[in-house]
């Protein structure tokens, strides 16, 4: 469910670039993750509460047709190993039922047959961030931001990792200014102005 959009929206950090934050709202305890899955994902995560301070939202039970489709697409890609599509498909349902090491092993296969996939990128990292491997996340980041620098949830991600995970504040507030140099209007999830967490992050 990768996008090639500066911002993917398909979940809030329950997929990579969105916020961080696997299955969680990382904003939603400080936004990580919305790309098309959610921490934001890059193909629309949803997000992730900051480190490991938020309390965790109930779990549910996947419901019966998505654990359907997950076993069709984990027996197509065993078929069809050069499937991109499906592999990045399997990833962000991995992602959505909030099993980050599947999803980080199946975005790494879509990433293999298909580089240049920011959005996939950014899921990836927010499912490392999900395994407390932030350096990794963050180097996701930086590579769909390579790739697209004006990707909002990837850049947006990446300060959250910064401020939560590293404890880089003065990196964090870099991230963000660098977001409101190439794209002043960018909004953030949660609704907010990227000049007003900016502002926010400079007031703490």
């Amino acid at each position: 469910m990768s996008t090639t959009q500066n911002e993917s929206t398909h979940h809030t950090v329950s997929r990579g670039a969105a916020l961080l934050g696997a299955g969680l709202a990382l904003l939603v305890g400080a936004y990580l993750g919305f790309t098309a899955h959610g921490l934001i994902s890059g193909t629309g995560g949803k997000t992730a509460a900051p480190s490991q301070q938020t309390a965790q939202a109930p779990q549910t039970a996947p419901a019966p047709a998505v654990l359907d489709r997950i076993k069709a697409l984990e027996k197509q890609t065993q078929l069809e190993p050069a499937n991109a599509a499906a592999w990045t498909e399997l990833g962000n349902l991995y992602f959505d039922t909030e099993q980050p090491e599947k999803a980080i092993a199946a975005y790494e296969k879509s990433l293999t047959l298909q580089p240049g996939e920011p959005d996939v990128l950014t899921d990836q990292g927010v499912m490392y961030r999900q395994v407390g491997k932030f350096d990794k996340a963050l180097e996701c980041f930086n590579k769909a931001i390579a790739l697209n620098p004006g990707h909002v949830i990837a850049q947006f991600n990446k300060s959250v990792v910064l401020e939560h995970d590293k404890n880089d504040k003065a990196g964090a507030l870099a991230a963000l200014k660098e977001l409101a140099a190439k794209n002043p209007a960018a909004i953030l999830p949660g609704g907010h102005p990227v000049a007003q967490a900016i502002q926010e992050l400079m007031a703490k």
